[in-house]
């Protein structure tokens, strides 16, 4: 049960399921660096996982996973998105995760790769306190040490499933996300952009052309506060403008375009 060995293949699905996007976990390589570690705790059905990954790693995985563009946010929205990922993965299996209080990379070395880019981590595994509770008063029970009646001394104790089965078996909590589905958002379509000066602002008038950093055949932006969710070509539908959509941002960061309005 406290062996990560056990773990590797379960957090793999997990994590390819919340990016839509096949990942690779695997043991070895180096730990990551302390200095720049992000620490975050599972607690889930039978075990309790710490995961630290190496800070610099996290911000070029999240980009090769398309969640961010490369250099584009700071140390500590990087962290509040792998945290947010690793969040939603301990709902998969049956729990919950928070950030841990202070990065200790001393768990087994893994890595974590997708495509080009390698995340250096440890992950250490420790029995849920409930489950070593329950173990130790099966143990008692077994050899004829408990108190009360129904212990049987030489009765073999019924064995305990392991973490991964029972997190198989315990549904996903469903949270209150439902409750945001209805919220209304702002959308816009942009079709380029580009830099100029206020003195060439206060001389635009009519019939003036601004030229845009977009080609004619290039694709408009569909935007929700500050973020590009989704691109694609417009069309015209019942007389009013149209988008229609050719590529879609992964779920994640179409979610963080709602933190941005907000």
């Amino acid at each position: 049960m406290n062996d990560p060995n056990s773990w590797i293949g379960k957090l793999e699905a997990e994590i390819s399921g919340e990016l839509g996007q096949p990942v690779t976990l695997a043991s070895g390589g180096d730990l990551p660096e302390p200095s720049r570690c992000f620490a975050d705790v599972l607690e889930v059905p039978g075990a309790r996982l710490v995961l630290a990954g190496d800070g610099d790693d996290t911000a070029a995985f999240l980009a090769e996973a398309r969640v961010i563009e490369a250099g584009q946010l700071d140390a500590a929205m990087i962290r509040e998105l792998w945290s947010g990922i690793l969040a939603s993965v301990a709902v998969r299996l049956g729990g919950k995760a928070s950030p841990a209080r202070g990065p200790d990379p001393s768990g087994q070395p893994c890595i974590l790769r997708l495509g080009g880019a390698g995340l250096r981590m440890s992950l250490a595994v420790e029995a849920a306190a409930g489950t070593q509770i329950a173990a130790a008063a099966e143990a008692q029970t077994a050899s004829g040490h408990g108190s009360g009646a129904g212990g049987t001394a030489g009765k073999a104790a019924p064995s305990l499933p392991t973490a991964v089965e029972n997190a198989g078996k315990v549904p996903a909590p469903k949270g209150n996300f439902d409750l945001l589905l209805e919220v209304e958002l702002d959308a816009s379509v942009r079709f380029g952009s580009r830099e100029i000066e206020l003195k060439e602002l206060l001389e635009l008038g009519p019939g003036d052309v601004v030229e845009l950093d977009r080609q004619v055949a290039d694709p408009v932006d569909l935007v929700i506060g500050d973020r590009i969710v989704a691109r694609g070509e417009v069309v015209l539908v019942n007389g009013n403008f149209g988008l229609r959509v050719t590529e879609v941002a992964e779920p994640v960061r179409r979610l963080e375009s709602i933190r941005c309005v907000w």
